[in-house]
This record gives C-alpha cells, structure tokens and sequence, in this order.
C-alpha cells in the first residue's frame, strides 16, 4: 500500500527502548487495557502485525520498526535480548519487558511506532510515561462503546499543553456501534468532552475481518480508519516541522 510512504516523515528506528538515535521520531499509541491499541497499530499499518491477544505475561512494551528481514526480538527487565521465530516463542521469556518487531514495510523506512502498556487499575509507569510525552505524535485509544472515561481524562489531563497539541484520540471498535445514531451522539460527547486535550480524533472499524480484507482490498483498508490516521500523523508532523524551522 503506497500511501503509506506518507508515514515516511514522521519517525525512525531507534535501538534503545528509552533513548532513540539523534534525528528519530517516534509514534507513542497509547491508552487503557484492551482499549485496542494493537488493532489500530494493524490498521495504520494496514496489515496484521501485532495479535490483540498475544497471550504474553504481563504486558510488555511493544516496538514496531521496518526492517528489510523480519525479525522478532523479546528483551527482559534486565536488558537481555533474545531473537525468536515466532510470537509464541515469546512466551518462554522469563520477565518479558519489550517486544521488538522489525518488518519489511517500505511505508516505515523511518518509523518507530510504540505501543505504552498500561495495566488495569494501576498509572502509566514513569519511564513509559516520559516516553510518551517525548514522543512527536501520541495516539489515544479510547473504544467506543465506553469512550472517554473518568480515568481516562483524569491520565490527559496530567498532560502538558505541548503534548496535547500533537495528541490524536482514536476510537476504536467503531465497527461495533449499532448503529449511525450511536456514532453520531458519541462523536458529539467526545467533542464536547475530549476535544480540549487533542488535536484531532479519528473513527477506527478495524476489526480482524477488517484487517484480513485490507491486504486485497484497499476500501476495506479505508474502512479500519488506518489512512485516515497515517493522514492525520502526516500533517500534525509536518506541521510541527514547520512551526519549528
């Protein structure tokens, strides 16, 4: 999928979870547990990267980079790297801290997308939190049906200003409104509500059937809201580009 290259400005691989090489740029998706964090991952990218249910322990932060050879590497609290054939063999990884994918996508010949874990009833933890924040675009996810709660605004707004200016809500599981009217009144309470702490907010159906299809089928690929995301990414990028020239 061509248009993806429009990612192509908008951040770069880095080796380190923390720290990134000089010039990078990073994508943070972030948001509570199961909110879909992984399905709109899929959807930007316009293939299925990331399983929403990996059974992996715990939840560990997860790195998606392009790379010419795909490649799955897990790395413990301690710092160990260990290259694996595949998702399950991650699962053998004592004290899982970060899971790495680099994969063949020339749309992200410079792009490093991370996804913040976040488990149920606890914070961010300091370390991801600060990643996130120093992120150069930051994508909420917030799930429709139960989109935009109390905890969920009392996280943004420990937000600074600068971080809310380049700040996206996704929502996700659209797919499973009931109906126009459903969408229509949860837009119109996110906008009243939500829109003070982001910059934009985009609509995601991308359920697995979704997300199958658009591998042949690039209306079904429009339909999980992944272009209309990787846009939204394009121009809030260049538009801090230009802001800092």
């Amino acid at each position: 999928m061509n248009d993806m290259l429009s990612l192509q400005d908008i951040v770069d691989e880095v080796d380190a979870r923390r720290d990134r090489l000089p010039g990078t740029r990073r994508i943070a998706i972030a948001g509570e547990f199961e909110s879909g964090k992984s399905s709109v991952i899929n959807a930007l990218l316009g293939k299925i990267i990331i399983p929403c249910n990996p059974g992996l322990r715990g939840r560990p932060l997860i790195k998606v980079n392009h790379s010419a050879q795909p490649l799955i590497v897990g790395q413990d609290s301690a710092g160990h790297a260990t290259e694996v054939n595949t998702i399950k063999d991650l699962r053998e990884i004592d004290d899982l801290a970060v899971c790495e994918f680099h994969i063949p996508v020339p749309g992200m010949a410079r792009t490093e997308i991370v996804e913040i874990p976040h488990q149920p009833g606890e914070n961010i933890a300091s370390d991801d939190f600060a990643m996130m924040l120093g992120a150069d675009l930051i994508v909420w996810v917030t799930i429709a049906s139960q989109a935009w709660r109390l905890s969920e605004k009392a996280t943004l707004e420990t937000f600074p200003s600068g971080a809310r200016r380049k700040s996206v809500l996704a929502i996700s599981r659209a797919d499973l409104l009931r109906d126009a009217e459903d969408w229509e009144k949860i837009e119109t309470r996110l906008q009243k509500e939500a829109s003070p702490y982001f910059s934009e907010m985009v609509f995601m159906q991308a359920s697995l059937r979704n997300l199958e299809a658009s591998r042949q089928n690039e209306q079904s690929w429009i339909k999980t809201g992944g272009p209309a995301l990787a846009g939204i990414a394009h121009d809030l990028a260049s538009a801090r580009q230009g802001a800092a020239a």
